[in-house]
């Protein structure tokens, strides 16, 4: 995104989430929803994925969403002969909504601020690394697995690429999402490991487990 703010359609979801990198399919169906994708492929394809706050069954209209969205492009788009439509959005990044906008329309939009990826100071940067990548190791138990903390390692991206791996259930999804500090959001993912399922499906998440490169430049974790 060029600017630091974006007036972007709001698609509130239960325990929605959609992460930076992720691919999340949706069934638009709703009369309003369907009116929301009609701006929506009008403008620059962008949409924010909220999260609904538990309890908005007790609520009414505008009911209350996460403050942490997931910002994201729809990048495949089917229209249905019945007017409702199958969409995929490719999460972008993170943002942060600071207001919501008045519209003449049946969806809502908010003003969102988007949050880039930042794992702050470099020393701070390489004290998060060490400490998800020496934990990751305890988990795995192995000597085969390495890593080379030389390497410039986005450490927020990793652990959003983990998370986005694992089966999780959507409250644990939504910490994720939330947690736009890189220290919080390790925390975040050390809690989850501490299951035993999630540390084995880890291990199946990486095709072989000899030496590891973390470089998160171009592409997936490779062996």
């Amino acid at each position: 995104m060029e600017t630091p703010t974006e007036h972007v359609p709001l698609f509130p979801l239960p325990h929605g989430v959609l992460l930076p990198l992720e691919l999340l399919r949706l069934h638009v169906f709703e009369p309003r929803y369907r009116r929301m994708m009609e701006v929506v492929r009008e403008r620059d394809r962008l949409i924010a994925i909220a999260t609904l706050v538990p309890g908005y069954e007790n609520t009414e209209d505008p009911r209350p969403v996460g403050s942490v969205v997931g910002l994201g492009r729809v990048v495949k788009d089917r229209i249905n002969p019945d007017g409702t439509s199958d969409i995929t959005v490719h999460g972008l990044m993170r943002g942060l909504i600071t207001e919501e906008v008045s519209l003449d329309e049946p969806f809502r939009e908010v003003v969102v601020k988007p949050q880039p990826e930042k794992d702050g100071h470099p020393v701070e940067a390489f004290r998060e690394a060490r400490r998800l990548l020496t934990y990751l190791a305890q988990r795995i138990r192995t000597p085969r697995f390495s890593y080379d903390l030389t390497q410039a390692i986005e450490v927020g991206t990793l652990v959003d690429r983990i998370a986005g791996g694992l089966e999780l259930r959507p409250e644990q999804r939504v910490g994720i999402l939330q947690a736009i500090d890189t220290p919080e959001r390790v925390d975040e993912l050390i809690e989850i490991l501490r299951d035993r399922r999630h540390s084995e499906r880890l291990m199946q998440l990486i095709p072989e487990l000899g030496t590891f490169s973390l470089s998160l430049d171009g592409g997936d974790v490779t062996p």
